[in-house]
């Protein structure tokens, strides 16, 4: 259970390292949403997975799941993808490159990097997206998750998301001081969203990790503030 001052000092920690030239291994994220995805992975359990942008904090978050999980991915960028390739050696991660270009006013029907998934099987107990599209990816996610299934969305905290994500019958948007950055959304049609994590003990930390940020940026005197937030359907 991660407290404000053990993220702020993990923060520091990989700072330091990446400046002193290593690669960090831990998913590209604050350690507060590391600390929140984790606990999702662990409670929900899903066995089959699908990302829509790849990455290296994939075998991160696999190592948290049932050992018959298998996990799916799409990467649009050749280049990123040559990369992760590479360096993922697991078979229980699937890569696929789909190479197209971000066009987010492309028909999410015809959108062949979210379409994608119907080549692999098409139905998914989850599904994570954050890679290009998102919009598209939000709208087509319905269509790909099982009975009971359940959908997240990174970088929720950017406000062009929430419609989409508000069309499903449940939904939870978890925002903090970021605006293009950061926060996640869950949302599911038949699926009970408050066991998933524990919700009170995150907004929390969320809470007081925007609060110490709007401080020390002197947010609140140039008008940039912005604060906490949880909406719920």
């Amino acid at each position: 259970m991660e407290s404000l001052g053990t993220i702020y000092k993990k923060g520091t920690v990989r700072k330091l390292k990446k400046w002193l030239g290593y690669e960090p291994s831990d998913p590209y994220m604050k350690f507060k949403e590391i600390d929140f995805f984790t606990e999702l992975l662990i409670n929900f359990k899903p066995k089959k997975c699908l990302e829509y942008g790849g990455g290296l904090s994939t075998p991160f978050f696999l190592k948290y799941l049932p050992e018959d999980t298998h996990w799916f991915s799409i990467e649009n960028n050749a280049k990123w993808f040559d990369i992760i390739k590479d360096k993922i050696k697991s078979d229980r991660i699937h890569l696929s490159l789909v190479d197209v270009a971000e066009n987010i006013d492309q028909d999410a029907e015809t959108d062949s990097y979210v379409c994608h998934a119907e080549t692999l099987g098409g139905q998914f107990d989850f599904i994570l997206v954050d890679g290009i599209n998102r919009e598209n990816c939000i709208d087509m996610a319905a269509k790909y998750l099982k009975k009971g299934g359940l959908l997240v969305v990174h970088d929720a905290n950017r406000v062009q998301y929430h419609e989409h994500i508000k069309q499903f019958k449940n939904w939870r948007i978890i925002q903090d001081f970021r605006k293009t950055a950061g926060g996640f959304a869950l949302a599911s049609n038949d699926l009970d969203l408050d066991h998933l994590v524990d919700w009170k003990r995150h907004s929390r930390l969320w809470k007081a990790d925007s609060a110490v940020s709007n401080f020390f940026k002197f947010k609140f005197i140039m008008g940039r503030k912005k604060s906490f937030k949880l909406e719920q359907s």
